[in-house]
């Protein structure tokens, strides 16, 4: 009989397997020839010490993000539209949750008839960052998918530091709201429902950079969208047009009415439908 692995083991540095991760590293440090004042400055590095945390995480993730019991609802009902923060980790550099962070993500996953209603409105429910995120981070985080790539063209407007995406869910819809397009900013506004709000510009920059990161699709290919975020005019920002060649960033005026701009939708989660 195939013997099988006791999941519930914490395999500590002292443990064999733990040894052998130990030797792994000897091995590699060993090939890598450095002198001594190098090796003086890895020790003292704390960037590496989080390099190896966040590479532990990673791989880790890759074999046992899929069995976490508590995402198994919203997996079913949600499908390729959830994302969860074990999934980001896994994918996306420079993303490491500590388990303070991964233990709330699993407590506050909303409830079935939350799930379902996103299921039924085209929404995804994907985690935030690991911190606080302004946009101008999250474009030089994944610049190959800004049409203007990482450019100082965002850094001396106030929306792109201003407004973050926090860490936590985000339940952002796919499409514009319905019945959006062709209508000013304050005509859009009653399109939405009591429990749906308009993302900042770095809530929805993040969801969609991230859903094409992991699901690899270009939402919002076809149209523009309306955030919160505000530019020096005071004209909300819109965002769009998303391919290949990146997705674009303007300001066009609130009062401005054409059939490609619509406008965004969060889903405030602690809101019954």
């Amino acid at each position: 009989m195939k013997k099988l692995l006791n999941m519930s083991v914490l395999v500590t540095i002292d443990n064999p397997k733990g040894q052998k991760a130990t030797e792994t590293f000897r091995t590699q440090h060993s090939k890598n020839g450095l002198t001594e004042k190098n090796a003086q400055a890895l020790k003292k590095s704390s960037g590496f010490v989080n390099y190896l945390l966040t590479g532990i995480k990673r791989f880790f993730m890759k074999y046992f993000f899929m069995r976490v019991p508590e995402y198994e609802l919203a997996r079913t009902i949600l499908g390729k539209d959830f994302i969860p923060p074990e999934r980001i980790m896994r994918s996306c550099k420079g993303i490491a949750y500590t388990n303070k962070q991964l233990a709330q993500f699993k407590k506050t996953v909303p409830a079935r008839e939350i799930l379902e209603w996103c299921r039924d409105n085209n929404f995804m429910l994907i985690a935030g960052p690991d911190r606080p995120m302004s946009f101008l981070e999250i474009n030089v985080m994944r610049s190959n998918y800004f049409y203007f790539g990482k450019s100082g063209f965002y850094a001396d407007r106030n929306f792109s530091q201003k407004d973050k995406v926090e860490t936590k869910w985000h339940m952002i819809c796919k499409v514009p709201a319905p019945e959006s397009v062709l209508k000013s900013w304050e005509e859009q506004q009653d399109t939405i429902s009591d429990v749906e709000t308009v993302p900042n510009v770095a809530e929805f920059t993040w969801a969609i950079t991230t859903y094409k990161k992991i699901r690899g699709v270009y939402l919002f290919h076809k149209f523009y969208v309306r955030t919160s975020s505000l530019d020096l005019d005071g004209n909300h920002i819109s965002v769009g047009n998303f391919d290949k060649r990146g997705m674009f960033i303007d300001a066009i005026r609130d009062g401005l009415r054409f059939g490609l701009l619509g406008l965004s939708v969060t889903r405030n989660w602690y809101l019954k439908p």
